[in-house]
């Protein structure tokens, strides 16, 4: 009997799947998304949770470089043809998991739209998803029973990583530090890495940091602030995601001594002789603490446990950590425990849409046992 149905949603899902249906001891199958073609009308539609999903597209949609410039009448109409999209996606599923046998459906990521949609349906067919992503650090992937990312099962009390015994070393969780600084930078300086604008961490997890330019903005006015209270001047280096085609001209015309953008400057380097970090929920914020730097976390994030970084909700609450910046101290035991834990526990090794090989197919294939057994 089939135990994990795998479905794939892109061609890089499908090449993953069918290698990982080829490579591992289980009873698998590969779902081909786009075989899946016909709707059942007898079923229970969560209308309100297929609503909420349209909305998120939309978000999602209306902050891209695109979208910044559609016409404010295109998103209401936009969102109800992502509804009855949504409708009709649930549909299919539901006509497919009636019918499915695997207890287990895994996908990747979950939160794209197709399969958020099908994570909608998975509780009302008796099925339980499996959620495959990488990192969270680099060189691994993940599978996860609730989620990926802020959405993952990985535990977030401090005390839980303080009482835990390390499998690893210390030395093992940190990052080096033996990198040359870049020229031409001050003396001490924030690192603020910018992400992509339409990535699921964004649109789902930043509750009050929507978009790059208001994080720019929130930037600028709290260094007025702490310029105006106390005389400091603090800078930020801002460096634009590689895989981003958001154009910033807008944000770089109004660069001074205190607001710097960075091109060619490597980030290993520029989290290195950082004085702190400030992220949404960037895995440079992990590279952060792997360096024990203040990593100060503006969204929902793996990382984002206070003890561990410093989560932030608010602009006021960031004014706050900043006045006091000299005195935000580093949790080096729990950041040690809690690299150590993703790193050993966690994930498993390789890259799996990169670099998956036999090491790759049996940590996934123990980790997935593990995980079909609870």
């Amino acid at each position: 009997m089939t135990q994990l149905a795998l479905f794939a949603a892109s061609r890089d899902q499908l090449k993953y799947f069918s290698q990982l249906h080829e490579n591992i001891a289980i009873e698998t199958k590969v779902v081909w998304y786009k075989d899946l073609s016909f709707p059942t009308v007898l079923t229970w539609f969560p209308m309100k949770k297929l609503w909420e999903q349209a909305t998120i597209l939309t978000t999602r949609k209306r902050y891209s470089r695109k979208g910044k410039d559609a016409p404010e009448w295109i998103w209401p109409v936009f969102t109800s043809v992502t509804f009855i999209q949504a409708i009709w996606f649930y549909g299919v599923y539901s006509r497919w998991l009636k019918r499915e046998q695997a207890p287990f459906v895994g996908m990747w990521n979950g939160k794209k739209f197709r399969q958020a949609i099908l994570a909608l349906a998975l509780p009302a067919y008796q099925k339980q998803g499996l959620y495959f992503e990488t990192g969270p650090l680099p060189g691994v992937s993940s599978i996860d029973l609730k989620g990926i990312n802020f959405a993952s099962s990985v535990p977030r009390t401090v005390d839980f990583y303080l009482n835990r015994s390390m499998r690893g070393t210390v030395s093992e969780t940190g990052y080096s530090s033996n990198v040359k600084r870049p020229e031409n930078l001050p003396d001490s300086y924030i690192f603020v890495p910018f992400q992509v604008v339409e990535d699921s961490n964004i649109y789902l997890f930043s509750s009050w940091i929507r978009e790059m330019r208001q994080l720019f903005d929130v930037c600028k006015r709290v260094g007025e602030k702490v310029q105006q209270a106390q005389g400091k001047t603090l800078h930020f280096i801002f460096k634009e995601h590689p895989a981003c085609d958001e154009q910033y001209d807008d944000l770089k015309a109004q660069q001074t001594e205190q607001l710097q953008f960075v091109e060619a400057m490597d980030t290993s380097a520029l989290v290195a002789h950082a004085s702190a970090i400030i992220t949404i929920n960037s895995t440079v914020g992990l590279e952060g603490l792997m360096a024990r730097k203040k990593v100060l976390v503006l969204g929902g994030a793996q990382f984002g446990i206070d003890g561990i970084s410093y989560p932030v909700n608010s602009e006021e609450a960031l004014l706050e950590k900043l006045l006091d910046l000299d005195a935000l101290s580093v949790n080096e035991q729990a950041i040690a425990s809690f690299i150590d834990y993703l790193k050993n526990e966690y994930a498993i090794p390789g890259n799996a849409m990169r670099s998956p090989d036999e090491v790759h197919w049996h940590a996934a294939e123990q980790k997935l046992k593990q995980l079909m057994q609870q």
